[in-house]
């Protein structure tokens, strides 16, 4: 069976999609900090979907752990699932912000790109960005250019690794269910679940997609929204959207 690597895998939605994907038969390797939570969600994948689920300890925030984990690793996944973010209210750590949502995800990406690239296993590469990347917001400032900065990488890889015959997959979630909008008084109507991330990353592999909304909805959201004028923003609006 193939390997499924997942890196932020104690993320809610890399969980949700490890199971998603283990319900199709994949094998999962879960990469995070927090190995005792690792170990549970792997006996989770196991004993519901009767596959094998490896566990590894990965700081994304730590170049020395990143570089440690690619040395280490010796399963050849099929699909790189990328999960991990960091987001922070009110914004103070910049350069933790840009380093997991941004730099050190590059650093990662690239690193397994070189380990597998001649081994002719490695068929896609998918990213979790943000509706947030879409536009400057002054709330979050950091974050969004950081989310950004990622989907534009992911642009240009999917590029690169055309004639590798990898393909590479930016998913755009709006607000998802999770601890990073726990704090966040939103519309009901416009949150998703992890579970249904992990259905849309998994559908998304499946019809080699290139970019997509998640839901399908924020595409019309976020065009609208790109149509109201700066100024709106900065004199008008009282809190982001």
């Amino acid at each position: 069976m193939s390997w499924l690597l997942i890196i932020g895998g104690n993320s809610e939605i890399g969980f949700a999609a490890a199971k998603r994907f283990a319900s199709n038969g994949f094998n999962i390797h879960l990469a995070s900090r927090n190995m005792e939570q690792l170990h549970l969600k792997k006996e989770i994948v196991e004993k519901s979907f009767n596959v094998k689920c490896k566990v590894s300890n990965l700081d994304v925030y730590d170049l020395a752990s990143i570089k440690n984990f690619v040395d280490q690793s010796e399963i050849n996944p099929k699909i790189i699932l990328v999960t991990a973010g960091f987001l922070e209210n009110p914004e103070k750590s910049y350069e933790k912000i840009i380093k997991i949502n941004y730099l050190n995800l590059i650093e990662i990406i690239e690193s397994l790109i070189l380990k597998s690239l001649n081994k002719d296993i490695l068929s896609s590469i998918i990213g979790v960005s943000s509706i947030a990347g879409e536009i400057g917001k002054k709330k979050n400032n950091i974050y969004s250019s950081s989310k950004a900065g990622f989907s534009n990488y992911l642009e240009g890889l999917r590029q690169r690794l055309y004639q590798e015959n990898i393909n590479v997959i930016t998913i755009k979630p709006g607000y998802v269910k999770t601890k990073m909008i726990k704090n966040l008084s939103l519309p009901k109507i416009l949150v998703s679940t992890p579970e249904k991330i992990g259905e849309i990353i998994y559908n998304s592999y499946k019809e080699k997609k290139a970019i997509v909304y998640a839901p399908y909805y924020w595409k019309l959201i976020m065009f609208i929204y790109k149509l109201v004028p700066e100024l709106f923003f900065k004199h008008i609006l009282k809190k982001n959207f």
